[in-house]
């Protein structure tokens, strides 16, 4: 990409810088390269675990792959309509002597909160884990629930 300059003028100043993070930017993503000005913001971008949240009738189901974690590594709370998931995925002892030719899979802490459409009611969460994929059902608080009035005639 050609850089352009106009004199020295502030204002092209922050042009140019602004051009050459983008530069940087688009260099990382595309070639895999170093991240340097954004690499704090890089991290801190991915968001894990991915979730699918769908409703079914008046409960919301919510699920998030996570392989590799216990159950005792994961926290799940909810509070009104916010639904908040913690947890850490610890890195694995590959034993003394051995080196990774690539590690792709993140490890560390993780912290998710989520607005749910209404609120739901804390005391009927359930959450399942089976085979790398957690399952968190929650219901619809009652008054959250719409109620069909019937209208009758006289």
């Amino acid at each position: 990409m050609l850089r352009w300059r106009i004199g020295r003028d502030p204002l092209w100043t922050e042009f140019d810088r602004l051009q050459t993070s983008m530069n940087d930017l688009f260099n990382a993503l595309t070639s895999g390269g170093p991240k340097p000005f954004f690499d704090p913001l890089w991290r801190e971008a991915r968001l894990f675990p991915l979730l699918n949240v769908r409703e079914i009738d008046h409960t919301y189901v919510i699920t998030a792959e996570i392989p590799g974690m216990k159950t005792e590594d994961l926290e799940i709370k909810v509070v009104g309509d916010t639904l908040t998931l913690k947890g850490e995925r610890k890195p694995i002892d590959i034993g003394e002597g051995a080196a990774y030719h690539r590690r792709e899979r993140a490890t560390g802490t993780f912290h998710r909160s989520m607005t749910l459409p209404s609120r739901v009611d804390p005391d009927t969460v359930k959450a399942t884990y089976k085979d790398g994929v957690l399952s968190i059902t929650l219901e619809r608080e009652k008054a959250a629930v719409p109620k069909q009035i019937t209208v009758s005639t006289e």
